[in-house]
């Protein structure tokens, strides 16, 4: 053990400042998950709408081939290839949602490790408060038995 420490003294944790950066260190990560989270719920929305504009678009040109005879073939064909762009957006709004949820995920790995980190200072921290109350335990009995035996020895037996 390193230095005793005095008896009445209060607990001072050795690793506090340690302990304070790992707590900082944490909320950091926190805050980069948050932003992570919120990059991906981003794009994960603007692929929905893409969706929803596609299928829009889409029922459009069924609308027209519904209708019957077509007049103006070039329109038809300025939406079909309206489609194939919106598919290409599509496809690449598909693949920013997958890189943004690997960097989420690998965000989330960082996060749990440094809140790891923290929980082992904090369980260190009460290991440490445990033997530190059981030191003064033993010696408040030491003490106390000290007293007793004083007092014992002062008085005179009947």
């Amino acid at each position: 053990m390193a230095r005793q420490p005095k008896p009445g003294k209060k607990f001072k944790y050795d690793l506090a400042a340690v302990l304070k950066v790992r707590e900082i260190h944490e909320k950091k990560e926190q805050e980069k998950f948050a932003e992570k989270n919120r990059a991906y719920l981003t794009e994960k929305q603007k692929e929905e709408a893409i969706k929803e504009e596609k299928k829009g678009k889409e029922e459009e040109l069924r609308d027209v081939f519904r209708q019957g005879p077509i007049s103006n073939f070039e329109k038809v064909l300025r939406r079909r290839a309206h489609l194939d762009v919106l598919k290409t957006d599509l496809d690449e709004q598909i693949e920013k949602v997958i890189e943004a949820s690997k960097l989420l995920e690998e965000q989330r790995a960082k996060l749990v490790e440094s809140m790891k980190d923290k929980k082992i200072m904090e369980k260190h921290k009460e290991r440490k408060l445990e033997e530190y109350t059981k030191l003064m335990n033993t010696l408040e009995a030491k003490f106390m038995d000290e007293i007793a035996t004083q007092r014992f020895k002062r008085e005179p037996g009947p």
